[in-house]
């Protein structure tokens, strides 16, 4: 530790200054008096974990961490604002042991605690990002310096932090250091002691390799916190982990009366997959540590208003469903939370022998793996998803033989089958009960999946008919029918066609005769064709014979035949003038009014030149090319309005004309495809 700048030598609550505090908060690293623990306690395990100096039990690690933190100022931390002569603008004055609970010291609690007011907040010239704080972690680990850590957890940094360029975690480097009070105080902040790093090795087997072999068995003990708790609350003792023993369940469990209800609710828990089960064992967990502390709570405070936490406080960071059910523990008798809890540990035993060979762990474990994996934190099924699922069916379970299981189960357990499936003789289903209702479920997708496969089969046969329908419908007479006076699907054929000009809207293009639209119809208006299109049949049928040369089935459906190729290049050319305005008006910020016309005469040229080609054309390269010019021309006009609304934010500036670029680059990119791929067909 560095030298302490609030050496404290009577112990004091840090919320109020009492003397003598009979609790302490683990993640917070101080102590408390009764009166302010009350207040703790009410807010949830997830904000402060209490825990009794006297009455808890405590590992030799963690009570040697929080009294180091808090002898060597560590509630300076959480009061950084409050202590600094220098912040006018904090007027707030701390409790006294005198002033009343409710609603001074009260209210105090919970913006020191719950809103971290008086945390230290670095100004806009030194923030620091959440990942760089988290270095800063993964680097102070290593030292002895508790306060740093504590300022940094404080701050937002992530316990859990994966480096990818060293392939570790704050807690990897912290047990190859030997730094047992880093590891209490990094675990006590939610740090996970079941990672694994990129050599696939836990903070346990990485301290082992060091020579750390106390540390170890420490962290092998914080990785079966969950299950050696439950398993203290029914038997009263720990597993020993350096046995290879990992999980108890007492001997009266097997002669355990349960009601029909308790049978049900003991099949339902089988049928739950794993990471629900790994969520209720952690609400359980919290439930035992609410009932534990209040005994504790109830047998030693003096104080005339109780204060009591009657159920489970609410954790915003979970779903509204998932904090009802855990405020319904509570109303569970002694005998029926007993119950839950055995059914909860013979369940993670079973599910761990037909698993795999592997030692059991914690519940906790599997599900935290997964998301080091996966990249999560927690779980994100929605509340409307079924809770029910077959274990069976869940990716942690491996193909076994029976064979096999019984072999496993005389080695873990040295039981005979008869002893191993006990639990399961009072109207449990088997393992080849739940194996046939997986079964069953399996078959029953299958039914459903080829129903849903007839119906596709059906819509496509029907799509089908009703696109040869469509083919034969816009099927346009060949070239003997046609004239190369007439218009063939609204454009003027090659020698009619006038002289293109610069134009500043579409619509001066719609009076004449030609129709910039777009490359695609709807199948109504390929179903009913316009009027315009048979005005002038008469002459064209007349004139049809009288230059059969001549480019007349320009636009023909589905024929090879392509617009001239010095029409092309002219609009092509349009199309380049008009991107280079605007990459003009670009050049220059304070022209962003000129943006949004430059789009649209992009869009205009853009229109002019699809409209000369053929409604579908038969090439795939130029059907791309004509798609990719009309979604990029909508794109751009989007990011053009969007840069002209920009405010006087720089970088919001920057990030909007890079995208502006992006968008003219891609038309410009496009017309140049669809030229190149004209002159090679």
């Amino acid at each position: 530790m560095a030298r302490p700048k609030h050496r404290i030598n009577v112990d004091i609550c840090a919320d109020c200054g009492a003397l003598e505090p009979g609790w302490a908060s683990l993640n917070r690293a101080v102590l408390l008096c009764d009166e302010c623990c009350s207040i703790h306690r009410s807010l949830g395990r997830h904000i402060s974990h209490i825990k009794s100096l006297h009455k808890g039990i405590w590992s030799t690690y963690l009570l040697s961490m929080v009294r180091t933190l808090n002898d060597n100022g560590a509630n300076s931390i959480w009061e950084h604002s409050l202590l600094d002569p220098s912040n006018s603008k904090i007027s707030r004055r701390k409790p006294q042991p005198k002033d009343p609970l409710h609603p001074v010291k009260a209210e105090f609690i919970k913006a020191k605690h719950q809103q971290l007011t008086f945390v230290l907040r670095p100004s806009k010239e030194e923030f620091c990002t959440e990942e760089e704080l988290s270095r800063q972690l993964h680097s102070s680990v290593r030292t002895g310096n508790l306060e740093t850590s504590l300022r940094l957890l404080a701050q937002g940094a992530n316990p859990n932090y994966f480096y990818k360029e060293k392939g570790t975690t704050p807690l990897h480097v912290a047990a190859r250091a030997g730094q047992a009070l880093q590891l209490e105080l990094l675990i006590a902040n939610g740090g996970n002691p079941s990672m694994i790093d990129t050599n696939g090795q836990t903070p346990a087997e990485i301290a082992k390799m060091a020579g750390h072999l106390d540390l170890s068995e420490r962290l092998i003990e914080c990785m079966y916190e969950v299950t050696d708790r439950l398993t203290y609350y029914v038997c009263s003792r720990k597993p020993d982990h350096r046995t290879g023993e990992h999980l108890i369940i007492p001997d009266w469990a097997a002669t355990l009366e349960r009601s029909e209800l308790a049978f049900e609710a003991r099949n339902k828990l089988q049928m739950l997959p794993n990471h629900l089960l790994e969520e209720l064992a952690m609400d359980v967990y919290d439930e035992v540590d609410r009932r534990e502390t209040e005994a504790v709570w109830l047998s030693t405070s003096s104080l005339l208003e109780r204060c009591t936490v009657p159920f489970l406080p609410v954790n915003p960071q979970l779903s509204s469903t998932r904090n009802q059910g855990r405020q319904k523990l509570a109303r569970f008798t002694p005998k029926e939370f007993a119950t839950l809890i055995i059914d909860l540990l013979t369940e993670a035993r079973q599910r761990h022998i037909l698993a795999n060979s592997a030692p059991l762990q914690d519940p906790a474990i599997s599900m935290l793996r997964k998301e080091q994996i996966l990249g999560k934190h927690g779980s994100q099924m929605s509340d409307d998803e079924p809770l029910y699922d077959s274990v069976a069916s869940d990716d942690d379970y491996a193909t076994m033989t029976t064979d096999n299981v019984s072999a496993q189960l005389s080695s873990e357990l040295k039981l005979d089958d008869e002893k191993a499936f006990a639990p399961m003789a009072k109207g449990l289903p088997s393992v080849v009960e739940v194996l046939k209702r997986q079964l069953t479920l399996s078959e029953s997708t299958i039914k459903e999946l080829r129903d849903e496969i007839r119906t596709l089969q059906a819509t496509v046969e029907r799509l089908t008919q009703e696109n040869c329908e469509l083919r034969s419908m816009t099927q346009i007479p060949r070239k003997s029918q046609i004239t190369t006076d007439g218009e063939i699907n609204g454009h003027v054929t090659g020698e009619q066609e006038p002289e293109l000009e610069p134009v500043l809207d579409i619509k001066s293009s719609l009076g004449r005769n030609q129709r910039p639209a777009s490359m695609y119809e709807t199948r109504e208006g390929l179903r009913k064709p316009s009027s315009w299109s048979a005005i002038g049949q008469a002459k064209r049928e007349t004139e049809a014979h009288s230059r059969p040369n001549t480019t007349q089935s320009l636009w023909e459906y589905g024929a090879p035949n392509l617009p001239p190729s010095e029409e092309v290049t002219r609009r092509t050319e349009q199309v380049t003038r008009r991107i280079q305005e605007l990459w003009m008006a670009m050049q220059d910020p304070s022209r962003r009014e000129a943006f949004v016309p430059c789009a649209e005469r992009i869009r205009v040229a853009v229109a002019e030149l699809t409209a000369i080609f053929p409604q579908n054309p038969i090439d795939e390269n130029i059907r791309s090319a004509l798609r990719q010019l009309n979604g990029n021309t909508g794109r751009l006009q989007a990011e053009c309005a969007g840069l002209q609304r920009c405010t006087s934010d720089t970088d919001h500036m920057d990030r909007c004309l890079q995208q502006v670029r992006s968008c003219a680059y891609d038309i410009a990119k496009a017309t140049k495809l669809l030229v190149t791929q004209f002159q090679t067909t």
